[in-house]
């Protein structure tokens, strides 16, 4: 059996993480969400208001307790369980979870470039989260790339600087498919 070919994809919040998942997903990519994992644990806790924060709090404490790759982990088994053969995982965060991707499949990390007043303005549009304040976006931006984290914390800076590919998504979501179909063309050449 052949390594799974991996997606992985890496970006600052409000990057255009879910939307370039979704996009690669239509090439027959299964995707899985890491956040996924962290919001089906807060529904099952009974948790109703999920937030950036209660899920940034829950990865730093499974990745404090059940180590730094978990999310990474729970992924691979995943793929290994479902002999997935193509796959696209949103939302890398830690560089364990890199690692234990790479242990199960071919890794190409994909990470989105997007400036932080355009991060800002596509979130404030958003629904499915918290309302967002200029306050809260700074705190919660800062976390995400790593200031003031530990090993086991978020680490998106450092996965960013760790991508194969990076893709400059600061104009639209059809310029974005068309940067995603040439990656997708040039790794299944």
């Amino acid at each position: 059996m052949t390594k799974p070919q991996i997606l992985g994809i890496t970006g600052a919040f409000g990057s255009g993480k879910s939307t370039a998942s979704d996009f690669i997903a239509s090439f027959g990519y299964k995707k899985v969400s890491l956040s996924k994992f962290l919001e089906d644990e807060l529904l099952s806790n009974g948790e109703t208001a999920i937030t950036r924060e209660k899920l940034q709090d829950l990865g730093n404490s499974w990745r404090n307790e059940y180590g730094s790759g978990v999310l990474g982990k729970k992924t691979a088994e995943y793929i290994l369980k479902n002999n997935l053969e193509k796959v696209v995982v949103e939302g890398i965060r830690n560089i364990e979870e890199i690692h234990e991707l790479e242990k199960v499949g071919t890794l190409t990390l994909i990470a989105l470039m997007v400036d932080r007043s355009l991060r800002y303005k596509r979130l404030e549009k958003l629904t499915r989260r918290e309302k967002l304040t200029p306050e809260l976006f700074e705190k919660l931006d800062a976390r995400d790339l790593g200031v003031g984290e530990n090993e086991s914390g978020l680490q998106t800076a450092l996965c960013i600087a760790l991508s194969d590919i990076y893709i400059n998504n600061n104009t639209d979501e059809e310029d974005l498919r068309v940067k995603l179909r040439k990656v997708i063309e040039g790794i299944e050449k």
